[in-house]
């Protein structure tokens, strides 16, 4: 089993604002800055299996450096799914469910690792997440894109999903790890459509600099706020 900070309401708020950084600073990565799908994939990907190694077997572990994994398994996994679904021509759709499938394996295998394999189900963990954020992108795009709904009505509907998995919980209907992985599920879309509508022309069109700038500061307001975030002292879910 392991441990990830306390799953209160300022985390899931964090979880939505960390993911909505990721679709925009992935965007401006593989697009302003001319890298491409491929070259972002790669290089954000490197930098995100890198720092899952400093994690397990650094005896630092904190808040601060389970966000920064968090946002950097964001923004890879942003360049992921525009490569797999564009580069590689899989579309929205096929793209989504592939992914979908490849995170629902990732999490059955960290319930047949053996709880005393810490750091496997740990790596199996954050590959879940940047799998998760890979999911978030292809079908907060389907939504956007291929759907009526487009980014403001795709929005609306996973927050309706993501309340409704939050009734089912506090009713105790589901168990608390079936919500998490639920609701992460959720919210990585939701991060995407956000993303989209802030940045683009179909929205508010604020551009992908700008919209990173008042997201990562609004980001850090709120972890400053909730010193509770910090672990390992005030930790924390089990899953």
């Amino acid at each position: 089993m392991i441990n990830i900070p306390k799953p209160t309401k300022t985390y899931w708020f964090l979880m939505i604002i960390a993911t909505t950084i990721g679709e925009i600073v992935g965007n401006y990565i593989s697009r302003d800055l001319g890298l491409g799908y491929k070259m972002g994939s790669i290089i954000l990907g490197t930098l995100f299996l890198a720092s899952i190694f400093y994690t397990l077997f650094s005896k630092n572990k904190n808040a601060i450096l389970y966000w920064l994994l968090i946002i950097i398994g964001n923004i890879g996994g942003t360049n992921i799914a525009d490569l797999i679904c564009i580069d590689l021509n899989l579309g929205t759709i096929n793209g989504s469910l592939l992914v979908l499938g490849t995170l629902l394996l990732l999490i059955f295998l960290m319930k047949l690792v053996k709880k005393e394999n810490f750091n496997m189900q740990l790596f199996l963990y954050w590959m879940a997440i940047i799998v998760s954020s890979t999911f978030g992108t292809t079908s907060g795009d389907f939504l956007t894109n291929d759907t009526p709904l487009g980014a403001f009505g795709g929005s609306i509907f996973l927050f309706v999903l993501l309340l409704i998995s939050v009734l089912l919980v506090s009713l105790k209907r589901i168990s608390s790890t079936f919500f998490y992985w639920t609701a992460l599920i959720i919210i990585h879309p939701i991060g995407a459509t956000i993303g989209n509508y802030i940045s683009k022309p179909i929205g508010l069109n604020l551009g992908n600099i700008w919209t990173s700038v008042f997201l990562i500061v609004l980001f850090i307001l709120l972890f400053v706020y909730d010193k509770k975030m910090f672990y390992p002292k005030k930790v924390s879910q089990k899953l």
